[in-house]
């Protein structure tokens, strides 16, 4: 045994911390870098926000701030027709242009609009939608109902789900028994006579007594304890006390008898309260299940059960949904005729009260999109903008920067500087700092390059003469002569401002299909032909999946039917046997 060193080669990726930063802020979007960059003004006291107009300033120890020139600055760039990058134009004012033109985004301007300098901040004028309970509750303390009254409601609406349903809830979970369940076993205990408590099943441990607590929301009833010569009027007493049929196994908890036993009032008083909500707006919430959401509506639109629509939602829903109109037409003895306009009346209906309103506790299922890039077309070039409104203008602070000259200073003269842990704190902020503000002009010209190359792809469809063709992550790659990865990077989660509107930039790039003629076409292409097919197709003649792929095969584009069908689920488009209209 000896300890000896061993000289070893080998390969390792190293990521620098200037590395892991540049990956980091390629990643995130344009609302994401505000946040970070907000951030780092924070936790970096050698970071400050520069004016406009104010010059940059260098960096320490050989390291300069990189210094983005006019020239150099990826802002705006103009590509003809033929793809090819132009040269600006020196005599136009593009200032007195975009003040003439207002459908440039603010963005691709000055970079403020001081227009909206005076309004309040969004801080100040935003709201959260309102919640389905907050809205009932509104309608419930503007009622004529009492406070007895008020309180039942309130309570019942702890027992909605988010849907606006009032639905049963389970009685049992896995290994715990109903108090129903408890007395038949006990009453077969009783007769086999196998212990003293068998009457009831109650073990001598008292841990063990919490079991005969009926689970979940059920009302706790714990059984007592009942000796050997107990007697069967005894146990019949047991069985006349709260009622407890509903707890019957398989079963479900109906939430207005649950209400009803915790408020110890009678089910009819809360079956009332809970009709005179279904009236509320929405119509039909808190209904028990959708045919009696659907029999609210109807009620209050003035139908009764004599009325063809009525019967409808209430014993012919499942020919409904199947299309089997003649069925229906047979059962209520009626024309065909009457019961297309019967669905018509049907179709108007709600099935969901809470379509409009958040789910309690949650936020909204909107999503704000920023684009990260603008390309706006004038005349038959474009204009390729990025998104730089709210991202600071970075610079180091001017007192941090003489503390450390003039320590530089005093060692150059001789003088020994006495070791400082604040001047080694402060060398690390500014070498942080010179890395964000690499990294932040890297990401711009990253995103610029890439942005590019697809304008230069994809120009048919920016100019509206054909569809997308078939792109791939390498082809960007290789053209802006960067790696696959850093290209996933820059497109993921960012979006792009186009004339045809917004879209993500993952959505420029397609896998191919070929087609009959050898050529290749991309699918979101195929995906807009089964759209425009549909579209023109007749109501009444469905297309089914094989008529379309046969008519996608007269235009040379040769695919399966099971590709049709993922297609068209992809794109929210029911199948035939759904879309057809018999009225």
């Amino acid at each position: 045994m000896e300890l000896k060193l061993v000289p070893k080669l080998q390969q390792s990726l190293v990521m620098t911390p200037q590395l892991k930063m540049a990956i980091k802020l390629l990643t995130l979007n344009h609302l994401e870098l505000r946040d970070a960059v907000a951030q780092e003004l924070i936790d970096n006291p050698v970071l400050e926000e520069m004016p406009d107009d104010a010059p940059r300033a260098g960096g320490i120890d050989g390291e300069s701030v990189p210094e983005v020139k006019a020239a150099e600055k990826p802002v705006e760039v103009m590509l003809g027709a033929d793809g090819v990058e132009k040269p600006p134009e020196q005599n136009i004012d593009w200032e007195s242009y975009a003040d003439s033109y207002n459908f440039l985004p603010p963005s691709a301007g000055s970079g403020r609009d001081t227009q909206f300098d005076d309004l309040p901040g969004i801080d100040q004028t935003l709201t959260r939608s309102e919640t389905l309970e907050e809205h009932i509750l509104w309608q419930v303390r503007m009622s004529d109902m009492n406070d007895l009254e008020k309180s039942i409601a309130i309570r019942l609406l702890g027992e909605m789900s988010d849907d606006g349903f009032l639905d049963s809830a389970p009685i049992r979970q896995a290994g715990i028994s109903t108090p129903a369940e408890k007395i038949a076993e006990a009453k077969a205990a009783a007769r086999r006579g196998k212990s003293n408590n068998a009457a009831l099943a109650v073990d001598d441990d008292d841990d063990d007594d919490e079991e005969l607590l009926a689970d979940g929301p059920v009302v706790a009833l714990v059984a007592p304890e009942v000796d050997a010569g107990a007697d069967r009027e005894e146990l019949a007493m047991l069985e006349d006390g709260p009622d407890q049929s509903h707890l019957a196994t398989g079963q479900r908890i109906d939430p207005v008898l649950l209400v009803a036993q915790d408020l110890d009032l009678p089910v009819e008083w809360v079956e009332n309260i809970r009709k005179r909500i279904m009236r509320m707006d929405p119509v039909g919430v808190m209904a028990r299940d959708l045919g009696e959401c659907l029999l609210a509506q109807l009620d209050v639109w003035g139908y009764d059960d004599e009325c063809l629509v009525w019967q409808i939602v209430a014993h012919h829903m499942k020919d409904a949904e199947k299309h089997n109109f003649a069925a229906i037409a047979r059962n209520c003895k009626c024309q065909l005729e009457d019961v297309g306009e019967a669905m018509k009346i049907v179709e108007q209906l709600e099935p969901r009260p809470a379509r409009n309103f958040i789910a309690q506790g949650t936020m909204p299922d909107s999503q704000y999109i920023t684009p990260d890039v603008y390309i706006v077309k004038l005349g038959e070039e474009f204009i390729i903008s990025l998104n730089e409104d709210g991202l600071p203008k970075l610079k180091m602070s001017r007192f941090y920067l003489d503390k450390i000259r003039e320590a530089q200073q005093q060692r150059a003269a001789g003088v020994r500087v006495p070791a400082d842990p604040s001047r080694t704190y402060i060398k690390d902020k500014m070498r942080s700092a010179t890395w964000l503000i690499k990294s932040i002009h890297q990401r711009q010209r990253t995103i610029y390059r890439v942005v590019e190359s697809i304008l230069k792809h994809q120009r048919d469809w920016f100019d509206g003469a054909g569809p997308l063709r078939p792109l791939i992550l390498k082809e960007v790659a290789d053209d802006i002569e960067m790696h696959e990865s850093t290209v996933s990077r820059v497109t993921s989660r960012k979006y792009m401002h186009t004339p045809r509107g917004v879209y993500e930039l993952k959505y420029f790039f397609n896998s191919s299909i070929n087609t009959g003629d050898g050529t290749n076409i991309a699918s979101e292409a195929v995906k807009d032909e089964i759209k425009r097919i549909i579209h023109v197709e007749d109501a009444k003649h469905p297309l089914s999946d094989a008529a379309i792929v046969k008519m996608l095969h007269d235009k040379n584009i040769d695919i399966a039917r099971r590709t049709v069908a993922k297609y068209r689920e992809m794109l929210g488009i029911l199948p035939s046997n759904k879309r057809k209209k018999v009225f």
